[in-house]
């Protein structure tokens, strides 16, 4: 990754702020000057609360260096979300750890490193690889793996059975939505809000089920994508039926058969076709 110290000048001189008001309360003005003079990237969590208070996301400041790598990993994520975890399995073992530029990259290996292993019921394993994100990142970092990881240690738990812990993980993801700003793709969020929405589903807290999937519809809305969107549909109406609220279930769960239908997902079709029978019923 490399700063874009030139912008970083722009954007604040855009603002009407000097380099000791940019800094004032986050770092010193000295960091401010290195950043803009000599590209030097701060702390994670300073850099994100100076582009709040510049009011531009970090992707503006920030250049990836290392796009292969990054869409390498969404590759893998992608195959975890359709459920290949073989072949997720087999191109995460082509990475060698030790080569790994930073610390974004690194968060990004564990994180899937960890739901490969919830997946494949290796809990102790999977609870070890994320607690390792959360204790050497959690305060240098805030970009949206921390709440993925979060979730991924919920998963774990829900495996092994203990409800309140992965109740109580699953809480702690939803506050650093909530109180920190992370940041990522707009097909990570709405990734993450999917696992959260199934999850809440699974455990029957059917309101954050609804409440979850309705914020991952919001940005497939926003973005117009059909990515997941089915499945959100279909969380939301399965929990919509559960709190008997038959006509609202079932008007979700039609928007998630017409998404079947045109993405030709059989499987999800027969699935969302049961719970309308269902309904009937």
């Amino acid at each position: 990754m490399r700063l874009k110290g030139e912008v970083v000048k722009q954007v604040r001189r855009k603002r009407g702020l000097s380099q000791t008001a940019l800094a004032e309360g986050i770092c010193t003005q000295a960091t401010i000057s290195l950043m803009e003079k000599q590209n030097r990237i701060p702390k994670m969590n300073i850099l994100t609360a100076l582009c709040a208070r510049l009011d531009v996301p970090v992707n503006q400041i920030i250049e990836n260096d290392d796009i292969s790598m990054t869409a390498f990993f969404d590759e893998i994520t992608l195959m975890l979300v359709n459920h290949d975890y073989e072949g997720a399995r087999k191109r995460l073992s082509r990475v060698k750890v030790k080569k790994l530029q930073n610390d974004f990259d690194k968060q990004h290996y564990y994180y899937l490193l960890g739901m490969l292993q919830v997946a494949s019921n290796q809990i102790d394993e999977a609870i070890f690889n994320f607690e390792l994100i959360l204790m050497q990142f959690s305060t240098t970092s805030a970009n949206i793996y921390l709440a993925m990881t979060t979730v991924g240690m919920a998963l774990a738990y829900e495996k092994r059975g203990d409800t309140e812990k992965a109740l109580q993980f699953v809480g702690r993801a939803i506050h650093l939505i909530d109180d920190r700003q992370l940041n990522g793709g707009k097909r990570q969020w709405i990734i993450l809000y999917h696992e959260i929405a199934d999850l809440y589903y699974r455990l029957g807290q059917y309101r954050q089920a609804i409440s979850m999937a309705g914020r991952g519809i919001k940005i497939c809305r926003e973005e117009q994508t059909l990515f997941l969107l089915g499945s959100l549909y279909m969380t939301r109406g399965q929990a919509q039926a559960k709190l008997n609220q038959s006509d609202v279930a079932r008007e979700s769960l039609m928007v998630a058969l017409s998404i079947c239908k045109i993405i030709e997902d059989n499987v999800a079709q027969e699935t969302v076709s049961k719970e309308l029978s269902q309904l009937v019923e």
